[in-house]
């Protein structure tokens, strides 16, 4: 990573107030392909992110660069009665699913602007909101049309265990994807 990025964990407090360069962020790398999502996801995503920052377990590492939100990274560790693996469609033994007090970590967002990829922001970010966790394994979900971020975490040793998708007429596949943790 170049010297003149700064990647600083943030907690769910401070997080509120920065929830509108979060959003701004997510519209934008949401665009592109293989996504190319609208409005609707970002007021989904701001919906989400408000409850996600107040629970337990709650880590967000974000990437600046002139003091400009570049990237960000954040996740939530799962509660035994998560719906996390609800909607999996693809079998998968209750090995996988099962979810006991502090055994998964998810990590429900990983985003880098555009002029800003291929420098190592990613994995900077991976690696710090991963880094010191106190559960057994970290879980993801990742659309398959996503090469490069599937590349990505593929060499960071994660591996598929399924495919889920959201109830919502029209919603599309995403690969689930494990990786135990240190």
């Amino acid at each position: 990573m170049t010297t003149d990025i700064e990647c600083v964990v943030v907690d769910g407090a401070r997080a509120a107030g920065h929830v509108d360069e979060m959003a701004a962020l997510y519209t934008e790398v949401y665009a592109e392909p293989p996504y190319e999502w609208g409005a609707e996801h970002t007021d989904l995503f701001t919906e989400r992110f408000d409850v996600q920052r107040r629970q337990d377990g709650f880590t967000l590492v974000e990437a600046r660069a002139g003091g400009r939100l570049i990237g960000m990274s954040f996740g939530v560790t799962l509660l035994p009665d998560t719906p996390w693996w609800d909607n999996v469609i693809t079998p998968v033994a209750s090995s996988v699913t099962d979810e006991r007090p502090n055994r998964t970590f998810a990590l429900v967002e990983l985003v880098v602007r555009a002029p800003w990829r291929r420098r190592h922001v990613a994995r900077t970010m991976h690696d710090r909101v991963l880094g010191r966790r106190s559960e057994e394994r970290a879980t993801l979900t990742v659309a398959p049309a996503a090469q490069a971020a599937q590349a990505a975490y593929r060499a960071w040793g994660w591996r598929q265990v399924a495919q889920t998708r959201n109830p919502l007429p029209g919603a599309p596949v995403f690969d689930v994807l494990v990786k135990q943790l240190d």
